[in-house]
C-alpha cells in the first residue's frame, strides 16, 4: 500500500499570497484545524495553522518565561486588535514551514514511521506528485481508518 492509496485527495488549500483574513475565513468555515500553503506551481510552501495565526498576534515579549513570572498575559482584547492589525498581511507572514512531504509511491510504512515523529504545529502529512505540486494529505487516522480493509476486527 501506499502513499497515494491512503492519502485523501479532497484538499482545501491557501495561496501564500492570500491574507490572513482569508486564512482565517477559511477557519471558521471548515471543521479544519490546518490547512496546506501553496505558491502558483501548486507546490507547498508551508502549513497555515489556528496555532501559527495565534502566535502571530502574541505580543513579542510574550515568552512563556516571562508569561510564567507575570501569572498572566495579554488581554485578549488585545490579541483581536493584533490580528486585526495583521488581516491584510500575506498568510506566508504567519506559515509552518516545519512540515513532511512524500511523493504518492512512498510506502504506506513508512508513512506511518513518518507520521509518529511529525514536529511543528502540523498532525498531516503533505503528499506530491514527482513535480512536487499537492495532490493529497494524510493524517494518522487516515491509515488508522484503513485498518479493516487489512485485518478482520
Amino acid at each position: 500500500m501506499l502513499a497515494k492509496d491512503v492519502m485523501s485527495d479532497e484538499i482545501i488549500s491557501i495561496r501564500g499570497a492570500a491574507s490572513v483574513k482569508d486564512a482565517i475565513a477559511l477557519f471558521q468555515e471548515s471543521a479544519l484545524h490546518e490547512f496546506p500553503v501553496v505558491d502558483q506551481q501548486g507546490k507547498p510552501i508551508g502549513i497555515v495553522t489556528a496555532r501559527s495565526i495565534l502566535r502571530h498576534a502574541v505580543p513579542r515579549y510574550a515568552s512563556s518565561e516571562l508569561l510564567a513570572v507575570m501569572r498572566g498575559g495579554p488581554d485578549i482584547e488585545s490579541l483581536y486588535k493584533n490580528l486585526e492589525a495583521d488581516f491584510d498581511d500575506p498568510v506566508n507572514a504567519v506559515i509552518d514551514e516545519d512540515f513532511q512531504v512524500v511523493e504518492g509511491d512512498t510506502p504506506a510504512s513508512a508513512v506511518a514511521a513518518i507520521l509518529t515523529n511529525l514536529g511543528g504545529d502540523t498532525n498531516n502529512l503533505l503528499v506530491v506528485d514527482h513535480a512536487g505540486a499537492l495532490i493529497g494529505i494524510i493524517s494518522a487516522r487516515d491509515i488508522i481508518c484503513r485498518l479493516p480493509e487489512m485485518v478482520q476486527l
